[in-house]
């Protein structure tokens, strides 16, 4: 007869502990909630840096747009000379509005502010006779009481101070455009400086 063993017999698998199968389970959604926390936190700072970028696009071409000033069409198109201009900044400002074109005498003008102080720019093309002979617009400047000169990113600049208006007027002879730059108040040489070193100009026609 055959003797039956009293050795029990185990099971190929043993049975979790069902504390331990919890302590898994909430392991794995607390790393699931962290990984969607990081996911929204990243999603958030795109978005942000989106925002910031679009900002810093339209402040741009904003102020790419208010610093752009434009000589009216109606008069580069009756001009065969170069305008000038100066840049804006938080220093100078130009009247869009003053640009003015007078045809008898050939001249564009129009108004700047430069530190609160009026500028009126008058321009005109040059004589043929400056272009002939250098002494010519030498003659001229001493005219009108020509007392300082300094060098600009578009050629020489005199100040002057003529006898009829008593205004100071920078003077300047650059690619066929003498330029005419008067005011009623007091600029030092400095600030002159300043201004005709920002200058702009259009393309003739």
């Amino acid at each position: 007869m055959a003797m039956i063993s009293d050795t029990t017999l185990k099971p190929r698998g043993s049975k979790q502990d069902p504390e331990v199968v919890k302590a898994k389970i909430k392991e794995e959604l607390l790393k699931r909630r962290l990984l969607i926390e990081k996911h929204k936190k990243n999603t958030r700072l795109m978005s942000a840096l989106l925002i910031i970028i679009c900002l810093g696009i339209v402040g741009y071409i904003l102020f790419g747009i208010k610093r752009t000033i434009v000589v009216p069409k109606t008069i580069t198109a009756s001009v065969q000379f170069p305008i000038f201009y100066p840049e804006p900044s938080k220093q100078i400002t130009i009247k869009q509005d003053s640009f003015k074109y007078d045809k008898s005498m050939g001249q564009v003008s129009f108004i700047v502010s430069f530190e609160n102080d009026k500028v009126i720019f008058a321009e005109q093309s040059s004589p043929d006779s400056f272009s002939a002979s250098p002494t010519f617009y030498t003659a001229f400047v001493q005219k009108l009481n020509g007392y300082a000169t300094f060098d600009s990113v578009d050629g020489r600049v005199d100040l002057t101070l003529p006898t009829e208006t008593h205004e100071e007027t920078a003077i300047m002879n650059a690619r066929g455009t003498l330029l005419f730059a008067s005011t009623a108040s007091t600029i030092n040489e400095t600030n002159w400086k300043l201004v005709f070193n920002t200058m702009r100009y259009t393309q003739p026609r």
